[in-house]
């Protein structure tokens, strides 16, 4: 993970699976997939714009903390939201799999 401070703020372009319900991808930029790997899009499937926010340390979101998805979304190019409980494990609430660093 890199050491890099966060920014104060900075725009997400979120993404709604058209095959898995509740599955959505992050960007940091609207329409800019180049940097997520092909299996993961694979998993994916289709997607279609869904809306677009400011996001900053402070801001609520659901599911994850917004450092998490800032820092992944710098790191990484992208950041994947997956269904509630659908691949996590009931022993330790982690990912059964690693969409962020695919």
């Amino acid at each position: 993970m890199s050491k890099t401070p966060l920014p104060p703020t900075m725009l997400c372009f979120v993404y709604r699976s058209k095959k898995n319900s509740e599955m959505y991808l992050y960007l940091p930029e609207k329409e800019q997939f180049e940097r997520i790997p092909e299996s993961l899009m694979k998993l994916v499937g289709a997607v279609e714009f869904s809306f677009e926010f400011e996001l900053n340390t402070k801001r609520k979101l659901l599911r994850y903390e917004s450092a998490e998805v800032m820092r992944n979304l710098l790191d990484n190019g992208f950041f994947l939201q997956m269904p509630p409980n659908r691949y996590r494990s009931e022993n330790d609430g982690e990912l059964g799999i690693n969409p962020q660093g695919f």
